[in-house]
């Protein structure tokens, strides 16, 4: 279970992980819809896709600002553990340039480190600060003595990807 967000009306953006190994996936919408779509690109490195939709949704917005403020409240949205279309809210912590966990030794990766709650479910999903999105939730750092540490990948390298992917998005 993960989670995605439209790019386009017909353009779902999910992590890699969430899809990998599938040609073909099932989505829900928020609206109740259940539907079907196809994998039409990835980045193993960003752990990103991009998920040709047969329904339409509608777009997100990103964040086009050159600096992200740091302590500012942000949102996820996800399916916790399959606990479906839940919001969690924190801060932006850090950025922070980090390796690729699908290929290390390669260049690193923009993130975003947050304290909002990221957890199995959430992958995928957009994290928003107010209306836009800045990144797309990737992973947690889980240990007993460890909390608050979740990344998300910058809204600079998911809009990289999507123009490598010849995806034009709006505002």
């Amino acid at each position: 279970l993960g989670t995605g967000f439209f790019v386009r009306d017909d353009k779902v953006l999910t992590n890699y992980h969430v899809i990998e190994g599938s040609q073909f996936v099932e989505m829900k919408l928020f609206n109740g819809q259940e539907t079907f779509g196809k994998v039409v690109g990835k980045d193993i490195r960003l752990d990103l896709a991009i998920i040709k939709s047969q329904a339409r949704g509608k777009p997100v917005s990103f964040y086009k600002d050159n600096n992200l403020p740091l302590g500012k409240s942000v949102d996820v949205i996800g399916h916790p553990t399959g606990l479906e279309f839940s919001i969690s809210r924190g801060v932006i912590s850090s950025l922070r340039e980090i390796e690729s966990s699908y290929m290390r030794g390669g260049k690193k990766i923009r993130f975003i480190q947050t304290d909002a709650s990221i957890n199995p479910g959430n992958s995928g999903g957009p994290l928003y600060l107010r209306n836009k999105v800045i990144g797309v939730n990737t992973q947690k750092l889980a240990k007993t003595e460890l909390e608050g540490l979740g990344f998300s990948v910058h809204y600079s390298e998911v809009l990289a990807f999507l123009r490598k992917e010849n995806i034009q998005v709006g505002n």
